[in-house]
Parts: C-alpha cells; sequence; structure tokens
C-alpha cells in the first residue's frame, strides 16, 4: 500500500484512457475544496494560537488573505509569513491589508 499525493492536474492526468486501470485501483480519493472567508479566518486564528500570539491580522487583512489566497491554505501560509515579516521589519502591531497586498506582489 502506498499513498499518492498530488496538484489538482494529477487527478486529470489520472482520468485519461491510458491511465484507466491504475485509476480504478486508487480505494480512496478525497480532494481538499478552498477554504471559504470564515474556515479562512478560523484559520489564521488557529495557526496563531499554535505560535502563541494573539490575532494581530484587522478584519480588512483577513479579508485581503482571502481574496487574494482564493481560500488554498499553502498560499494562505505564504501570505500570512511574508506579512508578518513586513509587519516585523516595520515594527507594526496589527497587520492590515496594506502589508498583505505588498506580500503578495512577492509570491
Amino acid at each position: 500500500m502506498f499513498i499518492l499525493c498530488g496538484q489538482p492536474h494529477l487527478r486529470d492526468r489520472l482520468l485519461r484512457p491510458i491511465h484507466q486501470s491504475f485509476n480504478q485501483r486508487i480505494n480512496l480519493k478525497f480532494h481538499l475544496c478552498p477554504l471559504n472567508k470564515e474556515e479562512t479566518n478560523d484559520y489564521i486564528e488557529h495557526h496563531l494560537s499554535l505560535a502563541g500570539a494573539a490575532n494581530i491580522f484587522n478584519e480588512n487583512a483577513i479579508s485581503a488573505i482571502y481574496q487574494v489566497s482564493a481560500g488554498i491554505p499553502r498560499i494562505i501560509n505564504s501570505l500570512a509569513e511574508k506579512s508578518l515579516t513586513i509587519g516585523a521589519l516595520e515594527k507594526k502591531s496589527t497587520i492590515s491589508e496594506e502589508e498583505i497586498y505588498r506580500a503578495s506582489k512577492e509570491l
């Protein structure tokens, strides 16, 4: 037994007729859907609490993260990390949408 993980294009490739016999042998398939805006907020708050920090993103920053990331956790993580770095360099106590948009240019 082994676990096969991949991006959506892997699923598309497995649907090709040439891979039909292999695709039929996969016992369990799971597709991780993007998070909605509320789940994005909860996701960020959860990760900050695991790090022992309070939520320092204002409401507009959370909206900007959701808008830029389209709810994809990997992009949410990158945006949050880059915007926290920008905020730390500028000694900001609250991260706003300005830092999010500046961080998004670096993705």
